[in-house]
């Protein structure tokens, strides 16, 4: 039995629609060797001159669709190519980002045939109404654009042949019905005659698209439809996964999944933001990695295709972003989509979802969510009919398996005639940790430096992994200094019962302003004291205000973590702390507070990673569980090295 592949292969095939030769091998300069089921089923009925209502799921290739057939007929067709001349062809799109797409797609399948120009807002008016004066075939606007100009007489419909309505119901949800109908009584007027071939494409049949299609397309009009009853799925490509994570903790636990999920240097991800200020915040954010870039509304239009273009070539690997990307850009490669909320609509979310899993491209979307969003996400799985894998934040394996691959790939760029250049650092990278048990994947092994400088694994005991601790655990200092953080040790008395107590000692000579900026303050093994990372900035400060020898406590810089005590659940409550009052883990919004309210949710009410058994969802995936020797709560959320820090519990 032919796999589905096998079938599409075959129903796609080229020959099986005359297409011209030289339109085959752009198409193949392209990439594409075989139509997909979007642009075959509706090859024959847009091609014979029918009007068409297409119904598809993002990602499935809808513009080439709309563009083979109709290229293929203007080409035939024996009309002078006239200096003036109007167009023939009406492409409305909701955003300049899809109408750039779309010029891009028709000027790849076209070259030099016919002459296309994309008008919208954003930029100067001049370039724009030049081109239709000097005379082109094909228009590819906004509706708004389109208005301007055709009260400005720049733009003149008489000869159109062909209209194309692409992703019509995001018009309507974006407030351009009444520009379209406006556009469309002009092109048909009342008597019907010369009325030309006209297209819908759209993810969705709203009533205002239903009677778009009425009031404006012929009673014979084929309907494609490649969504089960006409509901809008996911694209079947996608894995899903939903991510519990407090809002103070999103930004680095962010970063720390594009890290995960992207690890090679032309990995994509697209982040989507409810607003842009959240945009502009996730990006500014010292987790983030420099090779990011926001996109939104607030940014000029020259710039944005400036963005979209480099993001494309994968000159950087993640767009910031919001609602506007979401739909109908067509960016390859893109491996993981992230989403920091669970977005109001369903309809949002599987858009959202589908700038990965393109064509026959596998992907990933990761949704944020809070406790209180549990609800939304049920009702994305019950309506878009899809299931979401609880995970947890990366752990500490899996940041340094992306480092790993990531410095991999960097080191294999650099050209093997510099080799010899690094071998100096090598040797003192080799005697860094001559003396040190490092861990392969054949065991326990020694790591030994030769007479001449090379590196000799001899291998033990894998059960002795004693010696690997203390190495991991003065990486995790060493890292969260080369990421702006320095930890420290306080040292009590006498044993605590709750985190408070750190607060409460440290509030003695310590300013509120600095007890603010404390991340991932954790137990050390005995309770009798507690580690956590200040940022590098305030260290000046911080040991200024302390005097050790005024004071019951302790206070020291550390170069290696001791053994910390590890988190315990409480099981009759989601998400509680340590039996202390606070009613979420979000930090001290209710209950006993101590320290500031609505800070950085680190005084010690961890998020769990763990659903309890009133969750009614099955535990995270075990590569996402804290376990002994991985990243404790939230503090891998926050990146390795940004407070960072493993919890080694026996």
């Amino acid at each position: 039995m032919a796999s589905f592949a096998e079938v599409q292969e075959n129903e796609g095939d080229f020959t099986k629609f005359n297409i011209p030769m030289h339109l085959q091998e752009r198409l193949k300069e392209r990439g594409i060797s075989n139509l997909f089921p979007v642009q075959y089923m509706s090859f024959e009925p847009i091609i014979s001159g029918k009007d068409a209502v297409v119904l598809a799921r993002t990602g499935t290739g809808k513009t080439l669709a709309f563009s083979l057939p109709i290229v293929m007929n203007i080409l035939s067709g024996s009309k002078p190519r006239n200096h003036g001349r109007g167009p023939l062809l009406l492409v409305l799109a909701p955003t300049r980002e899809l109408v750039s797409q779309i010029v891009s797609d028709f000027e790849s399948l076209c070259k030099n045939d016919l002459s296309i120009v994309g008008i919208y807002g954003g930029v100067p008016l001049g370039p724009q109404c030049r081109a239709l004066r000097t005379g082109v075939d094909v228009v590819v606007g906004t509706p708004g654009r389109v208005i301007d100009l055709l009260e400005k007489t720049v733009l003149v419909l008489s000869s159109i042949r062909y209209v194309v309505l692409d992703e019509v119901d995001r018009m309507l949800d974006m407030g351009f019905s009444q520009n379209v109908d406006s556009i469309l009584n002009g092109l048909y007027g009342d008597d019907g005659k010369n009325k030309p071939q006209t297209l819908l494409f759209s993810a969705t049949l709203p009533a205002w698209v239903s009677s778009v299609s009425k009031t404006y397309l012929s009673e014979n009009a084929e309907h494609i439809c490649l969504i089960q009853d006409q509901e809008t799925k996911t694209s079947s490509n996608v894995t899903h996964l939903a991510l519990p994570c407090p809002y103070a903790e999103r930004a680095s636990t962010i970063a720390d999944v594009i890290r995960t999920y992207c690890p090679k240097k032309k990995s994509r991800c697209i982040v989507f933001c409810e607003r842009k200020k959240d945009a502009d915040d996730l990006a500014a954010h010292a987790s983030m990695s420099a090779d990011c870039h926001v996109f939104h509304g607030g940014i000029s239009q020259d710039k944005r295709e400036l963005i979209l273009q480099k993001f494309r070539e994968g000159k950087y690997r993640t767009l910031i972003t919001t609602n506007v990307a979401a739909r109908g850009l067509d960016i390859q490669n893109v491996d993981l989509v992230i989403q920091c909320h669970p977005p109001r609509d369903v309809e949002d979310y599987i858009h959202r979802s589908g700038r990965t899993g393109r064509a026959t491209r596998s992907g990933t979307s990761v949704v944020f969510y809070s406790p209180q969003e549990r609800g939304k996400l049920s009702e994305i799985e019950r309506k878009a009919e899809i299931e979401f894998r609880r995970i947890g934040p990366p752990s500490l394996q899996d940041i340094l398996d992306s480092w790993i691959t990531e410095t991999t790939e960097s080191f294999l760029a650099v050209p093997k005639s510099t080799w010899s250049e690094f071998i100096p650092a090598a040797r003192s990278v080799v005697r860094l940790f001559r003396s040190e048990k490092v861990k392969t994947e054949d065991g326990m092994t020694d790591a030994v430096e030769d007479a001449d400088g090379s590196l000799t694994l001899k291998k033990v005991d894998s059960t002795d992994a004693t010696s690997v601790k203390p190495m991991l655990r003065v990486l995790c200092c060493a890292l969260a200094q080369l990421c702006g953080m320095t930890t420290y040790r306080l040292d009590l008395a006498h044993a605590a019962d709750r985190k408070g107590a750190a607060y409460n000692a440290l509030r003695q000579q310590v300013p509120e302003t600095i007890l603010e900026q404390l991340k991932s303050l954790s137990f050390i093994k005995g309770r009798q004291g507690f580690v956590f990372d200040i940022p590098s900035q305030l260290n000046s400060e911080f040991v200024s205000s302390w005097d050790n020898s005024n004071s019951q406590t302790k206070l020291t810089v550390l170069r290696e973590l001791p053994e910390l005590e590890e988190e315990i659940m409480n099981n009759r409550n989601n998400w509680h702390g340590n039996s202390n009052g606070y009613s979420r883990g979000f930090g001290g919004n209710r209950g006993r507070g101590w320290g500031p309210r609505n800070t950085n949710g680190s005084n010690g009410l961890h998020f769990k990673r763990s659903f309890t058994s009133s969750d009614n969802h099955p535990a995270p995936e075990k590569r996402f569980r804290p376990e002994s020797g991985s990243v404790s709560q939230g503090q891998c959320g926050r990146g390795m090295g940004r407070g960072a820090r493993t919890v080694f519990a026996e």
